[in-house]
């Protein structure tokens, strides 16, 4: 009796294995698409849709759907509304994979394996991916298979056959064995491929396979749903909770009528295992015929019932980037994209263009958020570089491996950068305690060299914008002259060095005050110096 135990298990393991490597090596494969894809769809809204119904049926993952889902919405690329036509495509989309899988090509797949170890040992690139895709594609067939030819013993088990009756005869029982199950197993597809092999073997009944069905569409929901209660974005939040309600509601519906949907069930097909295929088709078109007109309104009470934080200006709150995200590398990289331009930003307006003010006009008041500033400064810096070292463990492609390098370097610059304000403001703060003062006379000497500096600062940020290799340039050929400013002005600084009697008051703060203003000289030209590594990397220098 153990023999087909193990043939059963180990046929589920290749299964869910086969669909593991078949997602991992579409992504691979599509990584570069993809990212094209995300770029352009500030003017191509549609393709949000229709990039969110292949994610789904080739990638088989609700977790990249919803990533994918809350990208395009955090980005301002479509409504609320809108992304969650795409949730609730993406039921379909799954049981269009499901209809692949009833299919008997077992001889295909066994081909698609060969092809693909040629393709994943000889092949170069995206060819090798495809190859990789292609083993798991074909191990998802081997795994069948071996789980149809384990279930046939059952057959003259009458235990077995004893309760799966019992659960057909209570159909609220079976959708919940169909919920508990799919939610342990993470995975509505290995769920169903246990059915079919099920239903191969006439082991399994429309009567317990409707409400099953019902229960492995809300079990397929639990994940994402369980996980969106840690995301940051509200928008994963609304978009989970939407995907469970979903299905839900269309249970509650179809309940009552499951005698009736089971007869309609018959009328597609009278092989079993197609007929469990189906029955997760019919279930999903349900769903979007009775909530894709509705979806405005639905759109408008969840971000009622999940209101933004009021608070997200008062504490570090990411723009986009959420953990979900690592399921889908590129999104991941994209949302890293954009918190990373979002923090030159920060720096820019509210450290960069505070110098003068923070020189000329310190006070506690301004010290204060001066370092509250940098205290969030510090907090970005701290979680995204967080996220990209768990991205960096998610088998990335060699350019995406190359993205998530240049950005962790171009972090620590900033944070390189962040150092130096820090630097500044205690320098200041420094000059304050020993009661000396700056005057305004010897900040307009150094008035030029910050404003280049800074101009340079927001060229620089510009050129990440739209990894702009001819702005990178620009940021490069402006350090010459940026530099030449600075010596000339550190010798003219030290050449008012006074020559005193270090005992009296007066020329010791003197001597101070100019070492002071040399440091401070040294300082924003080392701001500089980071803002040409950054462009470097835009350039592929570095």
């Amino acid at each position: 009796m153990l023999g087909p135990v193990f043939i059963f298990l180990g046929g589920l393991g290749l299964f869910m294995y086969g669909v593991h490597t078949t997602s991992d090596g579409l992504q691979k494969f599509a990584a570069n698409r993809l990212k094209q894809i995300l770029n352009s769809l500030t003017e191509k809204t549609f393709l949000a849709v229709l990039l969110g119904m292949v994610v789904t049926v080739a990638l088989q993952s609700s977790a990249a759907t919803t990533v994918l889902v809350v990208e395009f919405v955090n980005a301002g690329m479509m409504s609320l509304a809108q992304a969650l036509g795409i949730v609730l495509g993406s039921a379909v989309g799954t049981s269009i994979v499901i209809q692949l899988i009833a299919f008997k090509m077992l001889n295909i797949a066994l081909g698609a394996i060969f092809l693909g170890f040629i393709l994943h040992v000889f092949g170069r690139g995206q060819w090798k991916h495809l190859g990789q895709s292609l083993i798991g594609f074909g191990i998802i067939f081997v795994g069948m298979a071996n789980m149809s030819e384990a279930s046939a013993p059952l057959k003259n088990i009458p235990e077995v056959y004893t309760f799966l009756t019992q659960i057909g005869a209570q159909p609220l029982l079976a959708l919940l064995v169909g919920l508990l199950l799919t939610t342990v197993i993470q995975s509505s597809t290995a769920l169903f491929a246990i059915m079919m092999s099920l239903a191969g073997q006439q082991l399994l009944h429309l009567n317990v396979m409707v409400p099953l069905v019902l229960g492995a569409h809300i079990g397929g929901t639990m994940t994402t749903l369980l996980s969106s209660f840690t995301a940051q974005q509200r928008d994963a939040r609304r978009a989970a909770l939407a995907n469970t309600g979903y299905k839900v509601v269309a249970a509650i519906v179809v309940f009552p009528f499951l005698s009736e949907f089971a007869q309609l069930i018959t009328w597609t097909t009278r092989d079993l295992q197609r007929q469990v295929a189906n029955a997760h088709l019919l279930f999903a078109l349900f769903m979007v015929f009775i909530f894709l007109p509705f979806n405005t309104w639905i759109a408008k009470a969840l971000k009622w019932g999940i209101p933004d934080n009021p608070d997200q200006n008062l504490n570090p709150k990411f723009k986009v980037l959420d953990k979900s995200s690592l399921e889908v590398p590129t999104v991941a990289l994209n949302q890293v994209e954009v918190e990373i331009i979002a923090l030159g930003d920060l720096i820019l307006e509210k450290m960069m263009q505070e110098v003068p003010a923070v020189v000329l006009e310190l006070d506690e008041e301004r010290a204060v958020e001066f370092a509250a500033t940098e205290e969030k400064v510090a907090w970005y810096y701290r979680h995204i570089t967080r996220f990209l070292t768990a991205l960096s463990h998610k088998g990335l492609t060699e350019e995406q491996a190359e993205e998530c390098l240049n950005a962790q370097f171009i972090l620590k610059e900033m944070d390189y950068i962040e150092d130096i304000f820090i630097s500044i403001r205690q320098l200041i703060q420094k000059l304050h305690r020993d009661k000396i003062t700056l005057p305004f006379e010897d900040w307009e000497q150094l008035q030029e060299l910050h404003n280049s500096i800074t101009k340079n600062f927001a060229r620089m940020i510009q050129a990440l914008h739209k990894w702009d290799v001819d702005l990178a340039a620009e940021v490069i050929r402006e350090h010459p002259e940026i530099m030449r400013l600075q010596r000339s002005l550190q010798f003219s600084a030290l050449a008012q060095t006074p020559h005193c009697d270090l005992d009296e008051d007066n020329c010791l703060n003197q001597e101070k005050l100019c070492y002071a203003v040399v440091d401070l000289i040294n300082l924003l030209y080392t701001i500089d110096d980071h803002v040409v590594n950054i462009a470097q990397v835009v350039m592929g220098i570095v």
